[in-house]
């Protein structure tokens, strides 16, 4: 009976404010928040537990219609499988104490074709978004199609980048996060602010942690 309940995508697990929350909802944002506290230590291991993440998230979105983000996790996935192979398989010179791959920082020219690419992304993503639905029935007219398209962006490079260690990472997931906050109290939403509240706890002690595993590597070297 409770296996029955937990795989009804519909089943509302508990409410919070008149709002429900799914099974799914619930253990989507459990599985994200233990990948984001892992990768935060610099533990590879976050990238088994993203596998999970990925593939409820993409059930969760199409479950809800959310084409632009369920379409973003296959995509995710295979991020995640080059981030796992890249942290466990360093280069020479690229070890850290833990033989994973030590965290680095982008040259400033590097940070530059960052932002030009996601700026690209968005304008590129977004406009495609207004006109899915004159493509196919369907897709629904998209409601914020360029916000989609920079959170979808703001996602992917924060990722590409985790995946290569590099510390900017948490600038772009800090800034997605601050956004959601901003979008989901706006939207009269009360649970999913607390939870990209405690994803954007999670990248300041990421973005601190790994500052402090390359100053540390750094005087030992």
């Amino acid at each position: 009976m409770i296996m029955k309940e937990f795989l009804s995508l519909d089943n509302i697990f508990f409410t919070v404010a008149g709002q429900g929350i799914s099974y799914l909802e619930f253990f989507g944002v459990l599985l994200g928040l233990t990948s984001v506290f892992l990768a935060s230590l610099a533990r590879a291991i976050n990238y088994w537990v993203g596998f999970v993440y990925a593939t409820v998230l993409f059930l969760m979105f199409l479950q809800k219609n959310l084409y632009t983000n369920m379409l973003l996790q296959p995509v995710s996935l295979g991020i995640n499988v080059y981030g796992l192979y890249k942290w466990t398989r360093p280069g020479k010179g690229q070890k850290n104490s833990r033989n994973q791959l030590l965290t680095s920082f982008l040259s400033n020219k590097q940070r530059v074709y960052y932002v030009l690419f996601l700026l690209g992304f968005v304008i590129l993503w977004g406009f495609l978004l207004t006109k899915l639905h004159v493509l196919s029935d369907t897709f629904p007219p998209a409601r914020s199609p360029y916000l989609d398209a920079s959170v979808a962006g703001l996602m992917l490079m924060a990722q590409i980048l985790a995946a290569q260690k590099k510390w900017e990472c948490w600038i772009f997931w800090i800034l997605l996060n601050v956004g959601n906050v901003v979008m989901y109290i706006s939207s009269g939403l009360v649970f999913m602010p607390i939870v990209a509240i405690c994803f954007l706890l999670f990248n300041f002690v990421g973005l601190v942690h790994w500052k402090k595993e390359w100053e540390k590597h750094k005087q030992v070297c």
